[in-house]
């Protein structure tokens, strides 16, 4: 199973990326089952079987652009969906309910956070918890240099694009713009933190740093040792991780700016926002 999800994750890589002459949107159907709704977020966390020339079965959340597609759904529910998948975002554009069973023992209620840990506010500090970077020396976020830091959790075998691919697209881009902005030019650290240390080993990072053209005095890649400790430094991000036993992980996404005193500064949660809005971010953290 991991090495079919592996292969099809690759293949998804390379057809987003416009390798195949194909055309850029697809559509795809799934079938599956509700485990949470999100109205507030126009997302459907669901349970579902293998998807054909797409990806394997997992747990994983939608998003929708049509907020009636929720209107009466509801944990429980069997559906059928088309999933449609562009260059840089996927939702669902039908969903339709076609009966009811009992949720799994194992279902969540919601995307929970790991127990005990409180989630980052603007105000707070962070934790000073060390992370490994892809040359395997030690980071710190407290340790900010005099930067503001804005911080973000990948993987790199995440499948949808607008997901783990599009905070690597928003940072390379933050990057780029920083780079002639006199008043960001080496003053900001940008740090993606993967919660897949199994897969994502600092060679495995590095590798993904040079392709995604991170300039290492300004983004960095890191993780930590193993998934228990990275659960937890996530979760007080506000991002939680569900952990398939296939191997695929379920998440939500956070992002979050770190002023140079150590203290958060704004939070933009899922992926709504701009490389500008990230920009204007790190100009107020300068400030404080």
């Amino acid at each position: 199973m991991k090495k079919r999800a592996l292969a099809v994750m690759t293949c998804l890589a390379g057809t987003l990326a416009g390798c195949t002459g194909e055309p850029e949107v697809r559509t795809y159907q799934l079938s599956g089952q509700i485990l949470v709704v999100r109205p507030e977020t126009q997302e459907v966390l669901i349970r579902h079987g293998d998807i054909a020339g797409f990806m394997p079965g997992m747990t994983m959340p939608f998003k929708v652009r049509d907020p009636g597609l929720l209107q009466g759904r509801q944990a429980g529910d069997l559906v059928e969906a088309t999933l449609t998948v562009a260059a840089e975002s996927a939702w669902l554009s039908t969903l339709v309910a076609t009966g009811r069973a009992p949720l799994p023992a194992d279902a969540p209620a919601a995307i929970p956070a790991a127990a005990g840990v409180s989630v980052l506010a603007p105000g707070d500090r962070v934790p000073d918890m060390a992370l490994v970077t892809t040359s395997g020396r030690e980071l710190k976020l407290t340790e900010s240099r005099g930067r503001a830091t804005a911080v973000t959790f990948i993987y790199t075998r995440c499948p949808l694009p607008d997901f783990c691919p599009l905070m690597d697209r928003r940072f390379a881009e933050v990057q780029r713009r920083a780079s002639t902005d006199s008043t960001l030019a080496g003053r900001i650290s940008l740090v993606s933190v993967s919660f897949d240390p199994a897969t994502d080993t600092p060679a495995r990072l590095a590798s993904h740093a040079e392709a995604m053209g991170a300039n290492p005095s300004v983004w960095q890649f890191a993780t930590m040792n193993d998934a228990a400790h990275v659960d937890r430094f996530a979760a007080s991000f506000g991002v939680n991780v569900i952990r398939e036993q296939d191997g695929t992980i379920t998440h939500n996404l956070r992002t979050l700016v770190i002023a140079p005193s150590g203290t958060v500064v704004s939070v933009r949660d899922g992926n709504q926002w701009s490389a500008e809005d990230l920009l204007e971010d790190l100009r107020t953290a300068l400030r404080r």
